[in-house]
């Protein structure tokens, strides 16, 4: 069937690239830095090596560099462009971690945004060619395997027949929907459904939503026979870029584990519900030699069966209580709860002593984990008034979580629910109670560069800053390839907002690699004790919304490639150190270069925008751009701008700060891809 669903697109999708295409043409000629739609297959079998095709928006990547895995255990070797989509060999290491692995490609036109592969311990069977959507025409499947398929008509139905045991449980999933949150192209998402048929035509059983929009399900045969099971969207929609992997299994499957929270320690156990599961404490699998806390979405079990799925668990270094260890009994802080929310309308509620000066964070770790409760927190006194209270955290995935500092010594309570009151086996969390030390946190958009030799690209750095902390942070990237160096980072004390500048050397080669952000800062504790604070990015990727807006969603890598083609030669500023005093302007002389092969417009600016909404703004507060009698705008014909930068009459002084101007080419409605001039050190003097 790969040959023919290619060419089976919608008419949404037909307009689409058609509105593209036409677009494309007006604009002249700009280097697409690759935006990934699929792979496909999108899932490969650990242990084994096999051949992916992958696809990405408007042209194939040519002259592949690299394609990048997130985790341990997964290579490939790019191959060649054919047709639409570009050939690479996956190869699996047999003891590999099984789930959603993250990946990028790095190409002569760029770095890519971020795509998605399954990892498996099943073997893969590809979609047929011809349509098989009833008994006479439906696929033959084994037992323990996994499909990966496509529904790229409308009302296309995919059909698969498996012979089944009288007596026998088996576990039907898809993976498909839970791909769309990190794709770069939020367009045309399938919501897949599966449903069971006998040999007589009769459904027997079906689910639509469970893990998200990707459904589960599972059956037990009372007789022998062939059956059918079948993929559909639950409204007979179609897309051409959204791949479904349909995994059938005789063996243990995961849809809840309890508990969720788990020391750093190795072995953990846990009691889990789903399919051909025994009722009884079960040990993970060793999931990690990195002891450190936070989320680790590659927990499994086995037993007699095999192995199960993958799932995700929370590893913390706090003591952890259990829920029902805790009744009648105040909570004892910082610590982990494990809870679970049984019935519908159910809350749970834990006391907790605070004194004056206590400040204290409270988090839930439960969607992130693949738990089905939409969590709701809030934080009373002993009379029942709220203190605080929280649906869904920033960049967390439906988490909720809150701070508070008692003014007095008071006795709270705090309640975890459903948003919408529902309760299950699967409605398990992990309720972190911990001191608000003196921290922060950070973001980092983009989470790609594609930089030309001799060029420079910049990403935008966001801090948070916890309770009581203040001062200076540095910043590092490490991993960077060959060739390649960043501007030093120190985002100093009441700035939140800085740019980090990479820059590749003019004889850098061609490479790419997977990069870390860390963050490091002095800070001192709730104790008095001097600490040292080191702190990961949170990477974020841009969405292409419907409508022309830009988002953003968290993901786990970020690569840095040297590449070969530009649309932007140069962007040449008149000065690289500037002073400001209270009060005064100054104006940045900017001269492009356009490649030979670009001759459209461009616009610049120093701050990372779309649309008036502001992704990062490295300028120091009370800083900013005028526009009057500045030149940001530049016409096919025209390659020297201004940007004129103003400090308020009450700056307070900043230290030399890096700046870039970007030169930003629009490659659509949505996206530009911004060529940056080397750091500006940027002075308010008192």
């Amino acid at each position: 069937m790969v040959a023919t669903q290619h060419a089976r697109i919608s008419f949404q999708s037909l307009t689409a690239l058609a509105l593209f295409a036409a677009l494309a043409a007006s604009l002249q000629a700009q280097t697409s830095f690759p935006q990934i739609t699929h792979v496909f297959p999108a899932v490969v079998q650990k242990g084994a090596t096999a051949e992916v095709s992958l696809f990405c928006e408007a042209s194939t990547p040519a002259n592949p560099i690299a394609v990048l895995f997130e985790g341990k255990g997964i290579t490939a070797k790019p191959l060649v462009a054919k047709g639409n989509s570009l050939k690479f060999q996956v190869t699996v290491a047999a003891d590999a971690v099984a789930g959603l692995r993250e990946f990028r490609l790095a190409a002569g036109s760029g770095a890519s945004t971020v795509g998605q592969i399954l990892v498996s311990d099943f073997p893969v069977v590809a979609e047929q060619t011809n349509p098989h959507i009833d008994f006479s025409s439906s696929q033959a499947i084994k037992l323990n395997s996994v499909v990966s398929g496509l529904l790229s008509a409308r009302e296309q139905v995919d059909a698969y027949k498996f012979t089944a045991q009288a007596g026998q449980t088996l576990a039907f999933s898809v993976t498909s929907h839970c791909f769309f949150f990190k794709k770069h192209s939020q367009f045309l998402p399938i919501d897949p459904l599966i449903s069971l048929y006998d040999a007589t035509g009769r459904e027997i059983a079906a689910n639509d939503d469970f893990h998200f929009a990707d459904p589960s399900l599972i059956y037990k045969f009372t007789s022998p026979g062939d059956y059918l099971v079948v993929v559909r969207d639950v409204d007979y929609q179609a897309s051409a870029i959204m791949p479904y992997n349909l995994t059938l299994t005789a063996g243990p499957l995961v849809n809840w584990a309890y508990p969720l929270a788990h020391p750093l320690s190795q072995p953990a156990a846990v009691r889990a519900g789903g399919a051909n599961l025994p009722d009884s404490n079960l040990n993970l699998q060793p999931v990690s030699q990195d002891f450190s806390p936070g989320v680790y979405p590659h927990a499994q079990i086995k037993t007699s069966l095999g192995y199960s799925n993958a799932f995700a668990i929370f590893r913390s270094s706090l003591p952890i209580q259990e829920e029902l260890a805790l009744l009648n009994k105040p909570l004892s802080f910082p610590s982990v709860v494990n809870g679970r929310i049984l019935k519908q309308g159910e809350s749970d509620t834990y006391s907790l002593s605070l004194k004056k000066g206590d400040k204290i964070k409270v988090e839930i770790q439960a969607r992130r984990l693949g738990s089905q409760l939409d969590s709701f927190l809030s934080l009373n006194d002993d009379k029942g008034r709220v203190l605080a209270s929280n649906d869904d955290l920033a960049n967390s995935t439906k988490d909720s979580g809150l701070q508070y500092a008692a003014t007095a010594d008071i006795a709270v309570k705090i309640t975890v629910r459903d948003l919408l009151n529902r309760g299950g086996l699967g409605f398990n969390y992990a309720l972190v109670v911990d001191r608000e030390e003196p921290d922060f946190s950070f973001t980092c958009d983009d989470d790609k560069a594609g930089i030309p030799a001799g060029s420079n690209a910049a990403w935008y750095i966001r801090l948070r800053r916890g309770v009581g902390f203040q001062g200076p942070v540095e910043f590092t990237v490490s991993g960077l390839p060959p060739g390649v160096t960043v501007a030093p980072l120190v985002i100093s004390e009441g700035l939140n907002d800085g740019c980090l500048i990479l820059q590749a050397a003019p004889q850098a080669a061609l490479g790419a690699a997977l990069v870390q952000i860390t963050g490091k800062a002095k800070s001192v504790d709730a104790k008095g004790n001097q600490v040292t604070l080191v702190r990961p990015a949170q990477p974020l990727t841009e969405l292409k919304m419907p409508g022309g807006g830009r988002s953003t969603w968290p993901v786990t890598t970020q690569i840095v490639a040297v590449t070969k083609d530009r649309d932007i030669t140069s962007v040449k500023v008149d000065q690289e150190k500037i002073t400001l005093k209270p009060g005064e302007s100054v104006t940045i002389e900017v001269e492009i270069l356009r490649d030979a092969n670009y001759q459209g417009r461009v616009t610049l600016d120093v701050i990372h925008r779309h649309l008036g909404a502001i992704f990062g703004n490295p300028l120091p507060a009370g800083v900013t751009v005028v526009d009057a009698g500045g030149k940001t705008a530049l016409s096919e014909k025209e390659s020297k701008g201004k940007i004129i930068l103003k400090a308020a009459p009450d700056m307070k002084p900043v230290p030399e700060f890096p700046i870039t101007v970007l030169a930003n080419v629009s490659l659509n409605f949505t996206v530009k891809r911004g060529y940056a001039s080397k750091p500006i050190l940027l002075t308010v003097a008192p």
